[in-house]
């Protein structure tokens, strides 16, 4: 993720490149967890409320507020398989609003062991001088292999990201073993690939850096409230950083996807937890 920042130094002159903050750019989901599938398959309408605040906004290894504490909210709406939901969450990248909004849609079966989510997320920054918001398809299975430890697989995929030309590809595995405590331990390892960029009158085509993305840590859950502690790294080099997000120098890369370990506190509640 975060060839967007193409999109924004394409109407830039070239100088301008060099100067902009040192803050990661990619568009991404808010650092509010998603709610949990329901358990019961079989519950109609639901409505689920979150909030969060992290130490660092990071998404698949980039730092989307530039290493700084952020903040975000979530609403889903549920009928059966269906869902909807908003989220928002305060950000800081160069030419672009403090508000990123994230909506999604899809379609969320459960059979038996098995959850399958499958939907469309939609990115964007109101108040933003320019307009990169794009689409991202994806589909996300998950597996509970026994009643603590769950594994999963996800796919997204976007033909235009943030409006550069290039495609991108985003493949995962994660794994998640909760204890009885409250307690849980769980990590992803991804690979994120990308396209060739559109040529602009102030940038030549060229291909964006792929890369390997994981995080590890642990999660404590109390009631509606849950703390989590992770460690986030790439392999990507600060040279490859500043290909992909523009920020940084030239000579000296960007910063925005070194390794961090991030402190996150949210809260989670749904209507039918109240009844």
């Amino acid at each position: 993720m975060g060839a967007f920042a193409i999109a924004i130094v394409s109407i830039q002159p070239p100088a301008a490149k060099a100067q902009q903050p040192d803050s990661a750019t990619p568009p991404a989901s808010p650092t509010t967890t998603r709610p949990a599938p329901p358990k019961d398959a079989t519950s109609s309408f639901d409505v689920n409320l979150g909030a969060a605040i992290t130490s660092d906004y990071n998404y698949r290894g980039y730092t989307l507020s530039d290493h700084k504490p952020s903040a975000s909210t979530t609403f889903e709406a549920t009928y059966n398989v269906l869902f909807a939901d908003v989220n928002t969450a305060s950000v800081k990248m160069p030419n672009l609003s403090q508000l990123q909004m994230t909506d999604y849609a899809g379609i969320r079966p459960t059979f038996g062991k098995l959850t399958v989510e499958a939907g469309i997320a939609y990115y964007s920054y109101p108040g933003s001088a320019i307009d990169i918001s794009y689409p991202e398809y994806y589909v996300a299975p998950t597996y509970a292999l026994t009643s603590k430890l769950t594994v999963g697989l996800s796919a997204y995929f976007a033909p235009d990201y943030s409006r550069t030309g290039a495609w991108e590809n985003y493949n995962a595995i994660q794994a998640k073993y909760t204890f009885d405590s409250g307690l849980s331990f769980s990590g992803e390892l991804g690979r994120q690939g990308f396209g060739t960029t559109t040529a602009t009158p102030s940038s030549p085509a060229y291909k964006l850096p792929d890369y390997t993305y994981w995080n590890l840590g642990f999660s404590y859950a109390y009631k509606a409230v849950t703390f989590d502690l992770r460690y986030f790294a790439t392999t990507l080099s600060k040279q490859s950083c500043f290909l992909i997000t523009g920020t940084g120098q030239p000579a000296t890369g960007s910063n925005g996807c070194d390794p961090a370990v991030i402190a996150t506190l949210s809260w989670n509640a749904s209507l039918s937890g109240l009844k």
